[in-house]
């Protein structure tokens, strides 16, 4: 198959009327102009962008697909193959599905010892057999869950992790520093009263933390198993000091724009939400993710907890005059080079896996049009054209 008259961006520069062709599943040339020849299968792009398929390194909404409301659970194998269905349409062609294991006492379903422990393994599984996009795991391990020590070098040991970060949800550090803004969380996102809130809080502070040296001992498993680990809502340069000496690779969500300066000065791949991008700020007061770009402080964007946001960010960016392969690159090649997939997926170049989008715009908006993942189109995406307001043929 090839795909002509494409606007290729690959990871350094735009191939202007360029033509991809694939073989089997891979690209296996990349040329500027027009083929020679085309056949019905090939794909006129009509000077479309071509983009890699975006890595989506960290995406909570499996959660939200297995339990959309309290208490109404669904079964995995329904959530997995339905969100599947959203995620390609969103362009997303690589997923870190995100679980979080918090401790037995969570008050979300989804995070509960047993219950993530069984989804990181039914996730796995699945992605095994049939699917649209690449799948792949991310188990976020929350460091006062001193129960789930063993459980987890098990699903490490088992091959059922593709990445690892430590979390600490602690209040006063981190993501909740500000006791107020976690507070009003509690209280409008969990419906807690007041006091109910005040108890929560005062609760959470009095958990006891693992050992440093079982972190240490988990980051050493991860390391020599070659799982990328993560730190999660650095806050201070101290924190970045033991987060080296793990071996991690990825910061994710520093929560002050220094913090995410010296993360990358030391080496580690700055991973900020693409829904901050859109939004203009944290929705938990952080750091401006738009502000940390300017900076030149942040590698990779992904999803956290609306997939649709990884492309639009990145177009966003485009039209505020970045060049359009270094926005691209943010959710595609980068966080492919931290999870260490870089040499499959993740960028247009000739041996690579052929996965693929085709994207028109339309006011600056960016228009989905085909999803190709190994090869072969998996979605497409047929927009009608009204013939008079309102009135579709």
């Amino acid at each position: 198959m090839k795909i002509y008259q494409a606007n290729i961006v690959t990871p350094d520069k735009v191939i202007e009327n360029g033509t991809i062709e694939i073989e089997n599943d891979k690209i296996v040339s990349m040329t500027e102009g027009l083929p020679d020849t085309t056949r019905n299968e090939d794909i006129n792009a009509e000077k479309k962008w071509v983009l890699p398929g975006l890595v989506d390194s960290h995406s909570d909404a499996i959660e939200l697909e297995l339990e959309p409301r309290p208490n109404s659970i669904f079964p995995v194998e329904v959530s997995f193959y339905e969100l599947e269905k959203k995620l390609v349409g969103e362009g997303i062609t690589t997923i870190y599905h995100s679980m979080s294991l918090m401790e037995e006492n969570a008050k979300k379903w989804t995070r509960k010892n047993d219950i993530v422990l069984q989804m990181i393994a039914a996730i796995k599984q699945l992605s095994y057999g049939t699917h649209l996009i690449r799948h792949k795991t991310h188990l976020r391990y929350e460091i006062t869950n001193t129960v789930a020590v063993k459980s987890v070098e098990k699903l490490m040991k088992d091959g059922n992790i593709d990445q690892l970060s430590f979390m600490d949800h602690t209040p006063g550090q981190g993501q909740f520093r500000d006791i107020e803004l976690h507070k009003r969380f509690l209280i409008e996102h969990r419906h807690l009263t007041d006091e109910e809130a005040n108890r929560t809080i005062e609760e959470s502070k009095l958990f006891a933390k693992l050992d440093p040296k079982i972190l240490q001992e988990l980051a050493g498993l991860a390391d020599r198993l070659n799982i990328p680990l993560a730190s999660h809502d650095d806050d201070t340069i101290e924190k970045l000091e033991v987060v080296k000496s793990w071996n991690a690779s990825i910061s994710e969500f520093p929560i002050e724009l220094e913090v995410a300066k010296k993360a990358k000065e030391a080496g580690l791949y700055v991973v900020m939400g693409a829904p901050n991008v859109l939004l203009g700020k944290s929705h938990s007061n952080n750091v401006s993710a738009l502000k940390a770009i300017q900076h030149g402080a942040v590698d990779i964007l992904c999803s956290d907890y609306y997939p649709s946001s990884l492309l639009h960010a990145a177009f966003k960016l485009y039209h505020a005059d970045m060049p359009i392969f270094e926005a691209v690159n943010m959710v595609s090649i980068h966080p492919a080079k931290a999870l260490k997939i870089d040499h499959e997926v993740g960028s247009i170049e000739v041996g690579k896996k052929a996965d693929l989008l085709i994207v028109s715009e339309e006011k600056k908006r960016p228009v989905l049009q085909t999803v190709i993942v190994g090869g072969k189109v998996v979605c497409q995406m047929n927009y009608q054209t009204p013939v008079t307001a309102g009135i579709l043929p």
